[in-house]
C-alpha cells in the first residue's frame, strides 16, 4: 500500500463520523518484526528490513562475554541478499593492532583464514571474511572451538574462542528461511 493511501486511511479510520458509522474491525495478525531461535551456541536472528535493503533477513550471531557477564566480542554469520556470498563479521574491543593481520583458527591444523579489519570506533574494531562452501562445510562438520587470532595494542597475542556447536543446524534453518 502507498504511504499517502495508509496516511488516508489511518486518519478516516480516526475521525469521529467513520467511527461512528463503522464498528471497529478486529486488527489484522501482525507478522512479528524480529523472531530468534537458537542452536547449541548460535541464536538465528531475523527481522523486517525497510532500508537499503527490503524484505526479511537473517544472521547467525554467536556472543563472547568475559567471567563478569561483559561483552568482549561477537561473531554473525549471515549475508545482506540472498545472492551474495556468506560473511563472517566480527566485533571486537578497540585496542588491537593492525601489524600483524587477524586470522581466523578452526583448530584443525588446516590453514587458518585472514580477516580484515574494516573500520574501528569507540565501541570497538569491526572485521570480517568471506566464506567458502566448503569452509562452510568444514565448519558445518564440527563441534568444537574455533578462534579469531589476532595482537591487542601492547602486541600481546589475543585468541578469541568461538564455539561450533549447533553451527550445522543453524545453517540449516538460515537455508530454510532463503539465506
Amino acid at each position: 500500500m502507498r504511504p499517502f493511501l495508509a496516511a488516508l486511511l489511518v486518519g478516516l479510520a480516526a475521525s469521529p463520523a467513520w467511527s461512528q458509522q463503522r464498528p471497529a474491525a478486529p486488527a489484522p495478525a501482525a507478522t512479528p518484526e524480529r523472531t530468534s531461535a537458537t542452536y547449541g551456541d548460535w541464536v538465528m536472528r531475523c527481522e523486517t528490513r525497510t532500508a537499503p535493503a527490503t524484505g526479511r533477513g537473517c544472521e547467525l550471531l554467536q556472543s563472547l562475554q568475559d567471567q563478569r557477564g561483559q561483552p568482549v566480542a561477537q561473531f554473525a554469520l549471515g549475508r545482506i541478499q540472498r545472492e551474495d556470498p556468506t560473511r563472517l563479521v566480527v566485533l571486537i574491543p578497540s585496542n588491537i593492532t593492525v601489524a600483524v593481520p587477524m586470522r581466523l583458527n578452526l583448530g584443525d591444523n588446516s590453514q587458518s583464514i585472514p580477516v580484515t579489519l574494516k573500520a574501528c570506533g569507540p565501541r570497538g574494531c569491526v572485521a570480517d571474511t568471506e566464506l567458502s562452501a566448503a569452509l562452510l562445510t568444514r565448519m558445518r562438520a564440527r563441534e568444537t572451538r574455533g578462534q579469531l587470532e589476532y595482537r591487542d595494542a601492547l602486541n600481546a597475542e589475543v585468541a578469541l574462542p568461538f564455539s561450533t556447536r549447533g553451527l550445522g543446524q543453524a545453517l540449516d534453518a538460515l537455508g530454510r528461511e532463503g539465506f
